[in-house]
């Protein structure tokens, strides 16, 4: 059973947050641009954010920043520094991992998600016009 702890996290294991089915909740693109001069050319990425939800009570969310990235001609969203999240991770004594280590490994297991798609079709409905 899932609960909010007093400081405001969700605390469960990797495994346990394994078996949570996330929900795509949202995606966008990053609006700050950089200033153009008229003098020169500016290099430019694409950039964005991404969030995802459980349906789950309390509900589990998970965000991250991603980098539109264009390899061998096909364009792939990466995940772009750590997720933010309101999921603590424990261990197998049920101790919390801390801010960092738990971080670091959601940073893993959202690189193993299947997201990519999911924020592309987003995008590509929100940004239509």
């Amino acid at each position: 059973m899932l609960t909010i702890s007093p400081d405001g996290y969700i605390r469960l294991s990797l495994t346990q947050l394994g078996a949570v089915k996330l929900i795509h909740l949202t995606s966008g693109l990053d609006e700050d641009m950089p200033a153009c001069t008229a003098e020169s050319a500016a290099a430019t990425v694409i950039t964005g954010y991404t969030e995802w939800v459980s349906d789950t009570t309390p509900a589990i969310s998970i965000g991250w920043d991603w980098i539109m990235k264009v390899t061998d001609g096909a364009v792939r969203l990466t995940r772009l520094g750590e997720p933010r999240s309101n999921c603590m991770l424990k261990n197998e004594n049920d101790d919390d991992l801390g801010p960092a280590r738990s971080n670091a490994a959601l940073a893993g297991f959202v690189d193993t998600l299947a997201w990519q798609g999911e924020a592309e079709h987003h995008i590509a409905s929100r940004y239509h016009h």
